[in-house]
């Protein structure tokens, strides 16, 4: 069975909808089970990263960075892949995220950061804008992150 871990921070809900299609696109493709979780939600780093084939990671923009919650987080796995606790060689990893104003950079950062690691990384970042005054994704952003979680798990249930 291929594993997929998403992982994501979200502030005004538009990221964790990303999160949920994304996951919904992945889960598409039989044989792919998908763990969804929220940075800050109480769970086992070791144990979800455990033997999984991808780890996806979306943020929405904070100033132009990925959330402080999020950028944490990936200290964390740095710290257990420094630690011997967790290999990242071999797995895919991919990010995607939300912003305002000036945020897209932020996602294509966080992404070097992600391969920076060790990660080998999807071909792709996943960012979308949600401009005010009506901060909402659009239903086509929302089958683009669909999607994006189908291509990621139909390359990796190929290895």
């Amino acid at each position: 069975m291929t594993k997929i871990v998403i992982l994501y921070d979200s502030n005004t809900g538009n990221t964790q909808k990303m999160a949920e299609f994304i996951a919904d696109g992945a889960r598409s493709i039989s044989g792919v089970d998908v763990t969804l979780k929220k940075v800050g939600e109480p769970f086992s780093l070791s144990a979800l990263l455990l033997d999984v084939d991808a780890v996806i990671l979306g943020s929405p923009a904070h100033y132009a960075f990925a959330t402080p919650a999020m950028r944490d987080f990936l200290s964390c796995i740095q710290g257990q892949v420094v630690d011997g606790n967790f290999e990242v060689k071999g797995k895919l990893g991919a990010v995607f995220g939300s912003y305002g104003w000036d945020g897209a950079k932020s996602v294509e950062r966080f992404a070097l950061e992600m391969q920076n690691i060790g990660f080998k990384m999807y071909s792709s970042v996943l960012a979308k804008a949600t401009l005010l005054p009506i901060p909402q994704l659009k239903q086509k952003t929302l089958e683009e992150c669909r999607a994006f979680g189908k291509n990621i798990a139909e390359q990796i249930s190929k290895k």
